[in-house]
């Protein structure tokens, strides 16, 4: 009897455990529902979250794009254009020290057309001796002295590269030479210059003075 009334109390006491045991149980599992619904509530707000934020970096890395873009187009004008400005100022520096270089050398041009006189009055003067008439002393020396010159400044001019026109026997070329009188001498060909009264240079192709020639018409009238 006694261990009837004990298995009894024993059973009721495993049966309120049990009990106490599911209503703790059911709480927690309602927790633990809750919980997983909130976690998953953040983890979608998160992802929206990076995915406007990531749309939001593309669009801003694709303005930088747009703006590198554009810098490196404006760089490459003014590259171009500063390159293009240097070599403006190059050349425009060659041409201003070329004419001043012109303007130098055609003061010398006046120079040689002395020697040039000087040459021809000195071999007149040292002509073969004719009747009553006798070459002045020394002219042979004036005359080796004025052609010893002519070289020398001659040789000088060609350092600068500065030629001397050939006219005489040439036909006559507008380009380089100026006509101040026309003959007709049946020795030479039409249109050819017969005389020339004043030297014409040229430099790298560069006319700097016109020659003044004679030049042989033959359709003139005698």
């Amino acid at each position: 009897m006694g261990r009837k009334g004990d298995d009894w109390k024993r059973q009721a006491l495993a049966d309120f455990e049990q009990w106490l045991e599911e209503r703790n149980e059911e709480p927690l599992a309602a927790d633990g529902e809750e919980t997983a619904e909130c976690d998953l509530r953040d983890l979608f707000a998160e992802m929206a979250a990076l995915r406007q934020e990531t749309r939001r970096q593309n669009r801003e890395q694709a303005k930088v794009g747009r703006q590198l873009e554009k810098a490196a187009t404006l760089y490459e004008t003014v590259a171009d254009r500063t390159q293009q400005w240097e070599e403006d100022l190059a050349s425009f520096e060659k041409r201003v020290a070329r004419a001043a270089e012109d303007r130098c050398l055609r003061p010398f041009f006046e120079v040689r057309d002395a020697l040039v006189r000087g040459q021809a009055a000195a071999v007149e003067l040292h002509r073969p001796p004719r009747l009553f008439r006798r070459p002045a002393p020394g002219t042979a020396g004036v005359v080796q002295g004025y052609k010893l010159a002519l070289r020398r400044f001659d040789r000088m001019l060609a350092e600068f590269g500065v030629q001397l026109l050939q006219t005489v026997g040439h036909p006559f070329d507008a380009r380089t030479m100026r006509a101040v009188e026309t003959r007709r001498v049946a020795q030479f060909a039409d249109h050819v210059v017969v005389e020339e009264f004043l030297s014409g240079f040229t430099r790298d192709g560069h006319v700097l003075r016109l020659a003044e020639v004679a030049v042989n018409r033959l359709d003139i009238q005698e």
